[in-house]
C-alpha cells in the first residue's frame, strides 16, 4: 500500500505548477468579467445621458427664448455625464445643427424628430494594464448612442 502513495522522482512540483496555471485563467477571466462591468456601465450612463438629451430638446418648442436648442440639449447630456466630449443633433431630413450651427435659425414644427448622438471614449481601467490584450481591446472604448424623440 506504501509503494500507491508515493510519488516518483522529479513530480514533486506538479500540482503546483498545474495550479499556477489555473489561478492564471481563472484570475484572467475574472479581470474579463470586471471589464465587461465598467463598460456596461459606461453604456447605461451614455443611454441615459443621451435620453435625457433628447427629452430636453424636445421640449425647447415650450421655451424657445430660454436658451438656443444646442444649449439646452448639452446641459440635458452634461448633467447626466459631463465628460462627454461629441454631441451631434439631426433634424429632420438629416440636418445636422450641432455641431456647427447655434440653432437660432431653426423652426422645427410639434411632432417632428429630433436626433441625439453622444459619444464616450471610456478609458478601460483594467485591460489598459495588461499588454497583450491592449493590442486586442483598444483603450479608449468608444461608446455611442443615438435616441429619436419628438418635439413637443
Amino acid at each position: 500500500m506504501l509503494q500507491l502513495t508515493r510519488r516518483k522522482r522529479g513530480q514533486e512540483g506538479q500540482a503546483l505548477v498545474e495550479t499556477t496555471f489555473m489561478i492564471l485563467a481563472v484570475l484572467l477571466l475574472l479581470m474579463g468579467i470586471i471589464e465587461f462591468g465598467f463598460i456596461f456601465y459606461a453604456y447605461v450612463r451614455v443611454s441615459n445621458a443621451t435620453r435625457e438629451g433628447a427629452r430636453t430638446g424636445s421640449l425647447w418648442l415650450m421655451h424657445p427664448h430660454y436658451s438656443t436648442l444646442c444649449e439646452q440639449v448639452e446641459e440635458g447630456v452634461w448633467s447626466e455625464v459631463p465628460a462627454i466630449q461629441q454631441i451631434t443633433i439631426t433634424l429632420k431630413e438629416g440636418d445636422v445643427v450641432c455641431p456647427g450651427d447655434s440653432g437660432n435659425s431653426l423652426d422645427p414644427q410639434a411632432g417632428e424628430p429630433i436626433t441625439v448622438t453622444a459619444t464616450y471614449d471610456y478609458p478601460l481601467p483594467v485591460v489598459s494594464a495588461l499588454p497583450i490584450i491592449r493590442d486586442v481591446m483598444p483603450s479608449p472604448f468608444r461608446v455611442a448612442r443615438t435616441v429619436v424623440m419628438r418635439f413637443q
